[in-house]
């Protein structure tokens, strides 16, 4: 068991998600939190913009024509969008879709909307609880900036500036506006079939390389985003080319089946390097001043993709975006980038039935051997695992009956260093996780705390202050699932697996080195 615990954790660790993140909002405070999951709401219609106005107008949501009740400005009302909106529903970003914030007009158009999904915190989107360090780029909205928009509302929803003033973000967007590399899959779009509900396919983005670059920030963007359940990036060297190929023309149609791993062997020849991920409401996986990760002319890229089919399964041509760092970029930092490192730290994931639940795959092993059916030897072996790390057993968990399950367990830090994010994975069942430094001592610090796990909304955070972890520190991963909060009906005794119907226990903190 040791043996092929070690391989396997390696091996996992070369695919599984090393920075994900999304854009910002609000969540409820309580660590209980039993509210259900919720989507991002949906807008109707373009923004009208008026022509050639010479002096800041009041324009009302209900009716341009009604005198200005309330001031947009005095309220700070463009201010808020700017720090909290304009980052996702900008033009082009992820949110505009729904509803585009590109000038002060747009926000009356959506004000109503505005003033709705603020108030029910489900917009702007931010999991982490004040239980966490505090982070980076945080959106979330407090109870004064949400009364400030209900306020504004209510007067009319007018504004007291030109209707074209720009509303631009004061935070970072979630997207890379001008990539410096775009890559698709090498041979075309993949078409799968409802046939394999959880379809894992390992697809190859050559970047032909003519010189080296260091990249600085790049990002996975799904195409058919209904269907892609998440992304994980892995650069390869030029000495696996020929395994890789091998493996795409023995599958049929571009790129190869892929559960647990790219199925690429490191060797003398070549190995394999981890260059980020993606998972809904992801963002660019940005990495902080002074480092990168080096790309050379041969090097190439396989993106594993998670491809989950309902009823349908349109043809998906997703795409990678890189930037790379230029001269001054690499000159600011004493002429060498350094390189960041990621690694997991990975709890148990066992949710039995109800009690007198009599369902053939309410039995553990049942449940274990489908698992094995659909992901073959490796990813019957992840439970196991995961059990062995932690010093569990299932029976451990065999009275979590209700509905609700849990699992905790410490595990050492392997990647000493300052830590520049963190992030937690779960599926659909999930209810909260939480990520603990040192628990149970004085210099206990929650790193990360989700109460009210959301699956839409899986984010990397960057901590503001700088916190160092080194080889004699302890890391708690925390886990809770409900079997009612997924979408669907859970059925049998849910394992940790490949498939959305399935769970995890995932997290990762990614470090430097100073």
């Amino acid at each position: 068991m040791p043996q092929l615990l070690a391989r396997s954790l390696a091996a996992l660790s070369c695919v599984v998600v090393l920075a994900i993140a999304g854009c910002g909002g609000e969540s409820t405070p309580e660590t209980t939190s039993a509210v259900e999951p919720s989507s991002a709401p949906e807008g109707d219609g373009d923004a009208p913009h008026e022509e050639g106005a010479e002096e800041p107008t009041a324009v009302s949501a209900t009716d341009a024509a009604s005198p200005q009740l309330t001031s947009y400005s005095d309220l700070g009302i463009h201010e808020i969008l700017q720090d909290s909106c304009a980052a996702c529903h900008a033009p082009g970003g992820p949110g505009a879709t729904h509803m585009e914030l590109a000038t002060a007009i747009d926000a009356v158009v959506f004000a109503e909307d505005i003033a709705l999904y603020t108030s029910t915190l489900e917009m702007p989107p931010w999991p982490a609880s004040d239980l966490s360090v505090p982070f980076k780029n945080d959106h979330s909205l407090d109870a004064e900036q949400i009364a400030a928009i209900q306020t504004w509302v209510a007067g009319g929803g007018s504004i007291d500036v030109d209707p074209e003033t720009p509303i631009v973000s004061t935070q970072p967007l979630r997207s890379i506006a001008n990539p410096d590399l775009v890559l698709t899959s090498a041979k075309g779009p993949y078409q799968g079939s409802p046939a394999v509900v959880d379809d894992y396919r390992c697809l190859i983005f050559d970047p032909e390389l003519e010189e080296d670059q260091w990249i600085l920030s790049s990002h996975f963007e799904p195409d058919q985003v209904e269907i892609v359940h998440h992304g994980i990036i892995t650069g390869a060297k030029a000495g696996l080319r020929e395994q890789a190929e091998a493996l795409d023309a023995a599958d049929e149609g571009p790129g190869w089946t892929c559960y647990g791993g790219t199925g690429l062997r490191n060797g003398p020849d070549g190995y394999e390097f981890r260059l980020g991920g993606w998972a809904p409401g992801g963002q660019p996986n940005t990495l902080p001043d002074g480092y990168g990760i080096p790309l050379e002319p041969g090097d190439f890229v396989v993106v594993q993709i998670h491809y989950h089919f309902d009823n349908e399964a349109p043809a998906d041509l997703s795409r990678m975006v890189f930037d790379f760092a230029d001269e001054a970029d690499i000159a600011a930092a004493g002429g060498s980038l350094g390189i960041p490192r990621g690694e997991l730290y990975l709890g148990p994931a066992e949710i039995p039935c109800y009690e007198g639940d009599t369902h053939i795959l309410c039995d553990r092993d049942a449940a274990l051997k489908r698992v094995h059916d659909l992901y073959g030897d490796f990813g019957a072996a992840l439970p196991g695992i995961f059990l062995a790390q932690c010093d569990a057993t299932p029976g451990d968990y065999a009275s979590m009956t209700n509905g609700d399950a849990w699992s905790s367990c410490d595990l050492p830090v392997s990647n000493p260093g300052r830590i520049t994010s963190v992030t937690g994975h779960m599926h659909e069942l999930g209810k909260s996780i939480r990520l603990t430094l040192n628990p149970g001592t004085p210099e206990e610090t929650v790193l990360l705390d989700i109460p009210d796990w959301n699956f839409e909304w899986q984010f990397g955070y960057s901590p503001v202050e700088d916190i160092y972890i080194s080889a004699s520190d302890t890391i708690r991963v925390d886990c809770a699932w409900n079997r009612e909060r997924a979408p669907y009906e859970a059925v049998g005794y849910i394992l940790w697996a490949e498939g959305t119907g399935d769970e995890m226990c995932y997290s990762s903190i990614t470090t430097v080195a100073e």
